[in-house]
């Protein structure tokens, strides 16, 4: 028992602390600071302002919820021009749902994203021709506690730009801003447009053309906040952004935002619609906005906690078994080529191929594969030790399949065995 009586005072001195911390909170819980990007919430991160903007931004026109999916509720071969909008911190779009926003911008409608990730099925159909062969990841990120937002079109261009920041409550957040990296942009006539920019030339708003329409990728949500809506120059820049967009009707995505913290491997549905949320994080949002719910809460807790404290004192944790980690990217590229060449789409499995080929190379010889140029190739020669004229058949060969509107079996046939003289002799 004397043993024990540190501990139990610390536990003491834990609990107490616990509920000191709660009583002076106790006056701030009016307000939930997480971003939540909800059209219905009036938090500081939902999205209520920008939602009742949007209603009267195209006076002409009428902003519809979509509540039950992108399938079924776009219109298609409407023949009228229209927008579609989603502002989240990230989505979560099937298949069906990608087909059927790919044919709605197709037919001349607007899509506008602006999410931290991005489906990587929706990227693919739309960065299916890399630039200089690098495959599509995701936005990259930086923190910073102020970052300055600006325009590339000289009548939005601001002198000083907008500044922004993220509080909670009165603290200054050293948060992460999203932003699409230069390797992603080149020449080509199907590379990205920048838009806009984030703290000097990181580009946080593009254009891509495709089809009749173009989808607009906003990697900031955060600007189109209740909080950052409050005074003029975030509203100035939204009105910005948003200017953008054809005179049309709205439809408001709401039902393809995933709650705060899940990103992509979020993959569930609520069986009741609405937007893709747990629905035990409302129950818990109400319990935390309640001070005596709050206090019961944190307090079982705290007595959970004093519990495994004690209890790991008396007993050894189970060493789990940790299994050996897998490399499944061969066998989903492998994949990728079966479903291609079932088919019979020879030109994508190609490409397949090339990637494949490039990712080897970096493994194998540490070299960078972003310019494909004379330089890169005598590096390859010098340490694969491979002929010059196998490495040229390769990467030109290769240049007719990207360039050409079809590519037959037999091409397919010949471009692997090249592929293969050069994996059987490579050093």
């Amino acid at each position: 028992m004397k043993d024990k009586k540190p501990f139990i005072i610390l536990g003491i001195a834990a609990v107490v602390l616990l509920l000191l911390f709660v009583f002076l909170r106790g006056g701030n819980t009016r307000f939930d600071w997480s971003e939540n990007y909800e059209a219905e919430s009036k938090d500081p991160y939902g999205s209520f302002v920008i939602h009742e903007m949007l209603k009267n931004y195209f006076p002409e026109n009428t902003l519809t919820d979509i509540s039950d999916g992108v399938d079924g509720e776009l219109p298609l071969g409407a023949g009228v021009k229209s927008n579609y909008v989603f502002v989240g911190e990230s989505m979560f779009l099937d298949s069906a749902d990608v087909t059927t926003l790919l044919n709605y911008v197709n037919e001349g409608n607007n899509a506008f994203i602006s999410s931290k990730t991005i489906p990587f099925d929706l990227m693919f159909e739309l960065y299916y021709e890399e630039c200089n062969f690098e495959p599509w990841d995701d936005y990259e990120g930086f923190t910073d506690t102020t970052v300055v937002f600006n325009f590339i079109h000289n009548q939005l261009n601001k002198e000083n730009g907008y500044s922004y920041k993220v509080l909670e409550q009165t603290k200054t957040l050293n948060y992460e801003w999203n932003y699409i990296d230069s390797l992603y942009f080149c020449d080509e006539p199907y590379s990205f447009i920048k838009l806009g920019t984030l703290s000097g030339n990181r580009a946080n708003f593009v254009k891509k053309e495709y089809g009749g329409g173009a989808f607009y990728l906003h990697t900031t949500p955060m600007n189109f906040t209740n909080f950052q809506l409050l005074d003029k120059i975030g509203v100035e820049y939204a009105n910005n952004v948003f200017s953008h967009l054809d005179d049309g009707d709205i439809y408001w995505d709401e039902y393809s935002r995933v709650g705060e913290g899940f990103g992509r491997a979020y993959n569930r549905r609520r069986s009741g619609g609405g937007s893709r949320s747990i629905a035990s994080e409302e129950s818990l949002k109400y319990i935390l906005a309640q001070p005596s719910l709050a206090w019961a809460w944190y307090l079982a807790i705290s007595m959970g906690f004093l519990y495994l404290f004690f209890r790991a004192k008396r007993k050894q944790r189970i060493i789990p078994v940790l299994e050996q980690n897998e490399n499944t990217s061969f066998e989903f590229i492998s994949t990728i080529g079966r479903l291609y060449f079932l088919q019979n789409d020879h030109k994508k499995l190609c490409a397949q191929k090339m990637k494949l080929f490039l990712s080897y190379i970096r493994d194998r010889y540490n070299l960078n594969t972003t310019n494909v140029n004379d330089e890169f190739k005598k590096k390859l020669i010098a340490k694969s030790e491979i002929t010059p004229i196998v490495i040229d058949n390769i990467f030109g060969f290769y240049k007719n399949i990207n360039t050409s509107p079809f590519v037959s079996e037999q091409t397919l046939i010949e471009f692997h065995q090249k592929m293969d003289e050069f994996y059987k002799n490579c050093k």
